[in-house]
């Protein structure tokens, strides 16, 4: 490059003219190099040895598809993932959870017998257990914030895990966060497993009760890896390796090695504290890993690429490759002073950014000739026209921020951009992301702890169920439970439970009122509880007054006075409809009647 330069210098100065430029720009007032690291002399740079990758090449461990950490650090370097992940962690698992009892109450026959075998004590008991555990099942969680954990895990690196406490006699006290990025999946067992897997049965008389069932099944370990960082994620030195086992296994492992201690000598001589804990995996399937893969990883490079149209507009705007203005000098050049004071005037009055500020001088120098010399110009030209107005490749990032959110199949108004949206398509966003999208991610979560974790804890009253908004139009809500009521249809008990599904609450007991039955349809109750007893002004009960006034009056006459007896009953209801209606019938004697307005 530097003899390209003198080069170029010498052939100028064979031309009539000999051209300079100089450059005065503001000097920068701070400066920070983000990329700066400390790095002493006669530091080693080598690495220490991945404990991850010898497990890799033993065989022990398998290898993630995609490096785990940098998928982990995506959503810091770039813009549209970030508000996606959290769109899906806060849909899916922001909106908490309640407890619906899984069987009917016991309800007592007029006989005295009880319908149902399981009484209100029982499932109490069990809520109130249920209750306890999900409030401190995290200790410094709350159990909604570890699922939004995990959620952002999911979506971020395709995995999730977190490990299971028990207690000494076995029993589930508590879930641990564990990140992604640290865990590693271990080879399958090759010869399945025999152990008895607890299920929920249900049986006709409506008992549900726990059984253990043999099954095989191929287990698997997990590795979790930690390097020893400082602060600023510096590597200090030294790892720490913890093994974990599946949830379910009935066998021990050595924590710290992974050895299966199936003998007796074995166990004696590995102390409780020493033992594996267990660990579940959630993933997002990948047909060809046994990791689970995120959903953007098909757009790996919209999200490189569009972190790399930010750093160049960044690089642009911060160093203005193109000046403010030239100052053209021909026939001459500028004296040092002239120089000094107009980098004094650009430092000092000139406000705004230093590179903004900036502008060239060019000098022209004429040759000397004798006692005669050309005559000097000075001119000033200004570049704000050509200097870049925005930010460019605008239309190369917008497609990209777009590819990305698609794969989460996300409507815009759920990463904030509204510009365009009505209520009516707001309304219908909502409605079809939570029933294709966030509905189904849940119901993934409670399958598992209604098929897995409660038959685990011998749960046998209750089902998990994650709350979800309100997105169901109320007017239209309105009309269908009016008809089901009509019909016979809804009862108070499946009324409740939708209550609780559009509230998202669970809502008190029924109150214990005799021939009260909270299964039996309202409609129903109803018709039981006004027969007879109805006034012919009610509306659907005029045949119950014509039947109870028929009786009346019917009582001991023969066939033919049938029809006299009818017309006094149609007079009587004629004078009970006026009375309702604002006037006062006064009898007559001889029959006739007088109406006398009230």
């Amino acid at each position: 490059m530097e003899e390209l330069k003198e080069v170029t210098k010498r052939s100028v100065r064979k031309n009539v003219q000999a051209l300079r430029a100089l450059v005065i720009q503001a000097t920068p007032r701070t400066t920070i190099d983000l990329a700066k690291q400390d790095d002493e002399p006669g530091k080693p740079k080598d690495l220490p040895e991945d404990p991850l990758e010898a497990l890799t090449l033993r065989g022990d461990v398998i290898e993630p598809p995609f490096d785990l950490l940098t998928l982990a650090t995506l959503p810091e370097h770039n813009s549209e993932l970030t508000p996606c992940i959290e769109s899906m962690v806060e849909n899916i698992e922001g909106y908490g959870y309640r407890l619906v009892p899984r069987v009917k109450f016991a309800v007592a026959e007029p006989e005295g017998e009880k319908v149902a075998a399981v009484s209100v004590e029982e499932v109490k008991a069990e809520h109130v257990r249920l209750e306890n555990f999900f409030n401190y099942v995290c200790l410094d969680l709350s159990f909604v914030d570890f699922r939004k954990r995990l959620r952002f895990d999911l979506e971020t690196t395709g995995n999730a895990y977190f490990e299971v406490i028990r207690s000494a006699t076995q029993l589930i006290q508590g879930f641990n966060h564990v990140p992604a990025y640290q865990v590693r999946l271990g080879r399958q067992d090759v010869d399945p497993f025999k152990y008895p897997m607890p299920m929920l049965e249900m049986g006709n008389d409506g008992k549900v009760q726990v059984v253990k069932t043999e099954v095989f099944h191929r287990f698997r370990r997990f590795v979790q890896c930690k390097a020893i960082q400082r602060r600023n994620l510096s590597f200090v030195g030294g790892y720490q390796i913890r093994y974990f086992k599946e949830f379910g296994d009935p066998r021990e492992f050595h924590f710290e090695t992974g050895e299966v201690l199936d003998t007796p000598e074995k166990m004696a001589a590995t102390p409780p504290e020493k033992r594996a804990s267990e660990m579940v995996h959630f993933k997002l399937y990948a047909p060809r890993s046994p990791y689970g893969l995120p959903r953007f990883i098909g757009n790996l490079l919209s999200i490189f690429g569009d972190r790399a149209a930010e750093e160049i507009n960044y690089v642009t705007f911060r160093n203005n490759n193109v000046p403010s203005m030239l100052v053209l000098v021909s026939n001459g050049q500028l004296t040092e002073g002239s120089i000094g004071r107009l980098k004094d005037f650009v430092e000092s009055q000139i406000q705004g950014s230093d590179n903004y500020s900036k502008f060239v001088i060019v000098e022209a120098e004429g040759v000397m000739e004798g006692d005669e010399g050309g005559q000097v110009k000075l001119d000033v030209k200004p570049l704000s026209s050509t200097q870049v107005q925005d930010a460019m490749f605008q239309n190369y990032s917008k497609n990209n921020q777009d590819r990305v959110r698609c794969c989460f199949r996300l409507p815009p108004i759920f990463v904030g951009r509204s510009d365009d949206y009505t209520r009516a398509t707001a309304e219908s966003s909502r409605q079809l992301a939570d029933e294709q999208i966030f509905a189904p991610a849940r119901e993934v979560f409670d399958s598992w702890v209604n098929r897995i974790l409660f038959p685990w804890m011998g749960i046998v009253y209750h089902k998990f169920k994650s709350n979800s908004p309100n997105t169901t139009d109320n007017t239209e809500l309105v009309g269908i439970l009016s008809g089901a009521e009509r019909t016979g249809g809804m009862t108070p008990r499946i009324a409740r439970l939708v209550l609780e599904d559009i509230l998202g609450q669970e809502l008190p007991d029924f109150p214990t009122i005799e021939g009260f039955d909270p299964d039996v349809p309202f409609s129903l109750a109803m018709a039981a509880a006004v027969k007879n007893q109805a006034q012919p002004t009610e509306v659907g009960q005029q045949v119950t007054a014509l039947k109870s006034l028929m009786d009346d009056h019917l009582r001991g006459i023969s066939d033919g006075q049938i029809m006299a007896s009818l017309m006094r009953v149609r007079k009587e209801l004629e004078r009970t409809w006026k009375h309702e209606a604002g006037g006062r019938i006064v009898p007559q004697v001889g029959g006739a009647e007088e109406n006398t307005e009230s």
